[in-house]
């Protein structure tokens, strides 16, 4: 069973820790967002890679937010 680097079980996020996860949410939203923007404006290839992009820092900012 894995526990958190603290060691300190149940234990509430501390502000910088929640600033952190907050910060790394919003990058990801911005990044998904702006992903499905190119797909409307910019040209195929490269919107498809910004898509991509957008959902991987989306992806991690969940993960690491959990």
């Amino acid at each position: 069973m894995a526990r958190g680097y603290s060691g300190r079980r149940g234990s509430r996020l501390d502000l910088a820790e929640l600033i952190s996860v907050l910060l790394l949410g919003v990058i990801g939203l911005w990044g998904a967002w702006f992903g499905v923007q190119s797909l409307i404006t910019l040209w195929f290839p490269v919107n498809v890679a910004y898509l991509l992009a957008g959902l991987v820092v989306a992806g991690v900012s969940v993960l690491v937010g959990r």
